[in-house]
């Protein structure tokens, strides 16, 4: 039994394929924000855009008490702040981080839709944000 079976037997089917299917949904526009962002540097909107994105994921994860994709989206929050109060803080390191969030968050839609166990958070990503101020 994976995450998605649990997932099934605990809320409504309907609740958890219309999670599913604006999780894709995000995790499709998400790629192309974050390489727009890249191109717009300093672009105040992408960034609230990329923010609600990832607050969106983290409401619905913490709803359906998927507490590994809700940590990362809390975590992912917690370092973007500083970006949404200054823009221009964006960096190409930063622009890599988002995108190896990205990645993850596109496996973990994966192993969801495939009822299998949600991997592990990618070491890049908390190491690259604790090591570095984003």
């Amino acid at each position: 039994m994976g995450i998605r079976t649990r997932l099934e037997e605990a809320f409504d089917y309907e609740i958890v394929d219309e999670f599913l299917d604006h999780f894709e949904t995000i995790i499709n526009t998400m790629e192309p924000a974050i390489i727009a962002l890249e191109k717009e540097q300093g672009n105040l909107d992408r960034i609230h855009e990329l923010f609600r994105m990832f607050h969106n994921i983290k409401s619905a994860s913490t709803f359906l008490n998927i507490e590994q994709l809700c940590f990362l989206m809390e975590f992912v929050e917690d370092r973007l702040e500083p970006l949404r109060q200054n823009p221009h803080r964006l960096s190409e390191r930063v622009i890599d981080w988002l995108l190896l969030i990205s990645d993850q968050l596109r496996l973990w839609y994966v192993q969801i839709q495939n009822d299998s166990e949600l991997g592990k958070i990618n070491p890049k990503i908390l190491d690259v944000a604790e090591r570095e101020e984003l």
